[in-house]
């Protein structure tokens, strides 16, 4: 079974990725040239589109050629805590059940669907919003999503910090043609708002609703863990 790790960088440091020796790693570095020799795939790719855009690119350039398992990485995941697994063995779990595996799903439901999925008010993204660094959407995240899926329900599973591991013959259910309209519209800007849709839309767009109960028992868990945290910082 060919399985490879796919890996979009900006200027992270990626020495982690050095130990990994059970994948093949492919590197789309957006950011300052990779003098590391230790990998041997490093594609160069213009500043555009987010990670979603890597994830794309990466797709439509290998779809008749794509390994068994691809797992799509940030650069850097040790800050994502439980948004992705820190050891990639770990996404092969469960995998066989849906050919899909993220760390930890949520669910997106009619609070979810604001234009801007909410960015304009996260603290993390405030100034690139203001700034106007962050592309604005003509349409919003709703009709977005319903353009690409006409049926999507109000209720979705979704998986974080586009990190997550999906089989080849999952991706090969949608026709090349529709990975390259979705690749054309990423590639228009740096940071464009469809990049952030993106994130909260892989999981349905490999399972649609398969996961739902999936993500519904990690809602759960995130607050259970989230009230445990409070109490221990009142």
């Amino acid at each position: 079974m060919r399985k490879s790790l796919i890996i979009s960088r900006f200027n992270e440091n990626i020495s982690w990725l050095e130990e990994i020796k059970e994948f093949k790693i492919i590197i789309y570095n957006k950011g300052k040239q990779l003098s590391n020799k230790k990998f041997r795939k490093i594609i160069d790719l213009n500043n555009v589109g987010r990670e979603s855009h890597t994830w794309l690119y990466h797709i439509v350039e290998n779809y008749r050629d794509l390994d068994d398992i691809n797992i799509f990485l940030q650069g850097r995941i040790d800050d994502l805590g439980c948004m992705a697994h820190q050891d990639p063995n770990d996404y092969l779990k469960g995998i066989d059940k849906t050919g899909f595996s993220a760390s930890r799903y949520g669910l997106l439901g009619p609070l979810h669907w604001g234009w801007n999925v909410g960015i304009e008010k996260n603290k993390k993204y405030k100034k690139q919003w203001d700034s106007k660094m962050i592309s604005r959407s003509k349409i919003g995240f709703r009709k977005f999503a319903k353009e690409l899926f006409p049926e999507i329900p109000i209720i979705v599973p979704t998986s974080y910090a586009g990190c997550f591991a999906v089989k080849r013959e999952i991706i090969l259910q949608h026709n090349i043609s529709f990975y390259r309209k979705l690749l054309d519209i990423l590639s228009e800007n740096k940071n464009p708002i469809e990049g952030h849709y993106m994130e909260r839309l892989w999981c349905y767009l490999f399972t649609q609703n398969k996961l739902r109960n999936k993500a519904i028992i990690d809602v759960l868990k995130t607050k259970i863990e989230r009230l445990k945290l409070r109490k221990m910082y009142t």
